[in-house]
């Protein structure tokens, strides 16, 4: 293999450049797609049907605090077999409902616009001013299957495959920004790639579909029914005098009165 010496220059003209240019490129793809983003209006069922799981979901972790009855009534009133918050049947969600509404689909494209044209920019300049360089040396050594992945761009059988090139180092820096830009713009930033191809590969590119509340109302009904409840106050003086007051454990199988 061809050892190679860097000059030192093209890591201050060619990959510093790079990863400046890829970050603000970044930070303005996220006030664009801010700016022509367009707020749905919520869904009250859905809001209410949020808030009814969030209930139930605080009364199971939160049973050993309230005495057995104050429990065993909140508990009825979820999953009691007839008229339970939780028994109660739900429309299924349709999959075409997000397709007929204007504003999630205007919201997509601008998506798929945001996203696809800051790349093809990028990309462009990066072929057109640094193509053709090879920026660093990976400290490790790689199989010769990583040459396509690492050294786009130079086509050197004799090139060790550590080295890396130009147009390899726009494509890790655009996949290895996410920590970055979550730290500067914020967890919800609109430049992660990775969260918007889940979501159009994930559900059908329908981004926010509605999940089926009937099975995950039946699967909390099923934890709240088995949660055996065991009050904080209970053996209190034994949990003081052995210098601890943990809370006891309430999961588990269902209490028999």
């Amino acid at each position: 293999m061809v050892e190679l010496v860097l000059d030192p220059s093209i890591r201050d003209w060619v990959l510093i450049p790079i990863v400046v240019i890829m970050f603000l490129m970044g930070i303005l793809r996220n006030n664009v797609t801010k700016m022509m983003r367009k707020d749905t209006a919520p869904n009250p069922t859905q809001i209410l049907q949020n808030n009814q799981l969030m209930r139930a979901r605080r009364l199971r972790a939160n049973a050993c605090y309230i005495p057995a009855a104050s429990f065993h009534t909140r508990r009825k009133v979820f999953c009691h077999k007839d008229d339970g918050v939780l028994m109660q049947k739900h429309e299924a969600p349709n999959p075409m409902s997000m397709m007929q509404d204007p504003n999630v689909m205007m919201n997509m494209m601008q998506g798929n616009f945001a996203m696809m044209v800051p790349q093809m920019v990028m990309m462009g300049i990066v072929n057109y001013f640094f193509s053709g360089f090879v920026l660093g040396k990976i400290p490790f050594p790689l199989t010769p299957s990583f040459k396509g992945m690492l050294q786009r761009g130079i086509n050197l059988t004799t090139l060790d495959t550590a080295y890396v090139t130009s147009m390899s180092w726009y494509f890790l820096v655009m996949f290895g920004m996410r920590g970055l830009y979550s730290i500067v713009l914020g967890a919800n930033a609109e430049t992660d790639d990775t969260k918007i191809m889940q979501q159009q590969m994930g559900m059908g590119g329908q981004p926010g579909q509605q999940p089926d509340m009937n099975k995950i109302f039946a699967a909390e009904a099923e934890n709240l029914q088995i949660v055996e409840h065991v009050w904080f106050v209970d053996a209190a003086e034994e949990r003081m005098l052995r210098g601890g007051a943990a809370a006891p454990k309430t999961a588990g199988r269902l209490k028999k009165d």
